[in-house]
């Protein structure tokens, strides 16, 4: 096998990893949502399409919205874990490496310290706020589609949200991250290499950084067309 083949086999399945790890996460058993959906094969290997390149258009996501918005919502759900329980505490773990190691008066690490905690308070609250409000008043329209509702349930639902307000923020939120690489490459430039805690903890930002972009597109450009469609159904059959 030739470099180039080898290097690319091993970048595939870094991103076959990142999609389907956190699906590991998500047995019958720990899946609070939608019990019985299991996430398509095809819808798997979009996303993957998606991690693996830039293929952000408006095809792309017309082939990601042939699948059902319940399929969407329990991939957002894993993700939404995933984060939390694993990428979240991996990256904290490396910053409390980084402490053991050089201690608490490096000007770089002072300053990433402070980032870092900033913003995962406000990553923390960005998902919490989708899983507590976004995604159950997802699943009650979907609910409301099958049957599961009454019209005047129906009319009350919609007459006290909209998923028009789910997408105001998010950008400002995944785009943050990209502040912790602006850090250490600022401090970089004119010095040595950081050491490597450091290069690891930079990779392993940049890589989440890079998760948290596709995961706002499958967000922005899927689930939120598909849900204000099915609002907009809903509505005109009242």
């Amino acid at each position: 096998m030739n470099p180039r083949t080898y290097e690319e086999l091993i970048s595939t399945t870094k991103m076959y990893e990142l999609v389907t790890e956190r699906l590991d996460e998500t047995s019958a058993a720990k899946r609070p949502a939608f019990e019985g959906i299991e996430l398509n094969h095809e819808l798997v290997e979009l996303i993957l399409d998606l991690y693996d390149t830039d293929s952000d258009t408006d095809f792309f996501h017309q082939k990601l919205r042939r699948f059902s918005l319940e399929e969407i919502v329990a991939y957002i759900h894993a993700s939404h874990r995933y984060y939390l329980t694993k990428k979240i505490p991996e990256l904290e773990q490396s910053l409390l490496h980084i402490f053991s190691k050089f201690g608490q008066t490096h000007q770089l690490l002072a300053s990433l310290a402070l980032f870092f905690n900033q913003y995962k308070n406000k990553l923390v609250k960005h998902f919490k706020l989708e899983e507590s409000l976004v995604l159950p008043y997802i699943k009650k329209l979907i609910l409301a589609e099958k049957g599961g509702l009454s019209k005047e349930e129906v009319r009350a639902i919609l007459g006290e949200n909209s998923i028009a307000s789910f997408s105001e923020h998010h950008d400002e939120v995944e785009d943050e991250l990209k502040e912790v690489s602006v850090i250490i490459h600022s401090f970089v430039e004119g010095n040595e290499a950081p050491p490597l805690p450091y290069r690891i903890f930079l990779n392993q930002v940049e890589l989440f950084e890079m998760e948290l972009r596709k995961h706002a597109i499958i967000e922005d450009h899927v689930l939120v067309p598909l849900a204000e469609e099915l609002e907009k159904k809903l509505r005109e059959a009242l």
